[in-house]
């Protein structure tokens, strides 16, 4: 009966976190720019440096303009850019999610706008998954479904148009925590409990006994 009673628990806990877990919409309009978020723990990420930009002197930054400064932010004021036109930028995770997209639209001239980007998942170190090419990059942001799935990071690819940098902007980034791991602390706890309740029963008996 115990055991049954664990069970039901367990998919009790599953549905009520499954049902609770929101997306995580980032939209960089709290950060007065310019400003630079490689480096720096924003929204509890990890802004990684990517490789060398445009004019090969430079490595890549998240960085956000001055207000008024960006280019087709899709909630106004501000979005992110990838620095000097660095093709390889990374944003880190402290733990497993599923990355839903973002909206993405050129930045500066048009000369220096990306003709393309794609996204790699990684777990562990490991690449697990990429999207195909998205192409649709122009002065309007438009929704890029990444979808990618228990990833801890992931690598923002841009193709390269001028002097080796590809430039874009990318606003609403969205995702979601992965329910599994919650579960996973959740289940663990339920054991524990299990663990003590029988504890408890064996100190039980052995009193009676003596």
């Amino acid at each position: 009966i115990r055991k049954l009673g664990t069970i039901i628990i367990f998919i009790l806990l599953f549905v009520i976190l499954t049902a609770t877990v929101h997306a995580v919409v980032l939209n960089f309009d709290d950060i007065v720019g310019p400003a630079t978020l490689t480096g720096s723990n924003y929204a509890g990420l990890t802004w990684e440096l990517g490789n060398i930009g445009h004019g090969g002197l430079y490595q890549g930054e998240w960085v956000i303009d001055d207000i008024g400064n960006s280019d087709w932010p899709y909630s106004p004021p501000n979005n992110i850019v990838n620095g000097f036109g660095a093709t390889l930028m990374g944003i880190g995770f402290s733990t497993e999610v599923n990355v839903l997209g973002a909206y993405f639209a050129g930045q500066g001239t048009e000369s220096g706008w990306t003709t393309g980007i794609r996204v790699h998942g990684y777990r562990d170190g490991a690449i697990v998954a990429s999207t195909t090419w998205f192409s649709d990059l122009d002065d309007h942001p438009d929704w890029f479904a990444i979808s990618l799935n228990y990833v801890d990071r992931i690598v923002v690819e841009s193709i390269p148009v001028l002097e080796g940098g590809g430039y874009y902007n990318m606003d609403n980034f969205t995702y979601t925590p992965e329910p599994t791991t919650i579960l996973l602390f959740g289940w663990g706890s339920l054991a524990l409990r299990r663990k003590c309740r029988v504890q408890e029963d064996d100190s039980k008996e052995n009193a009676e006994f003596q």
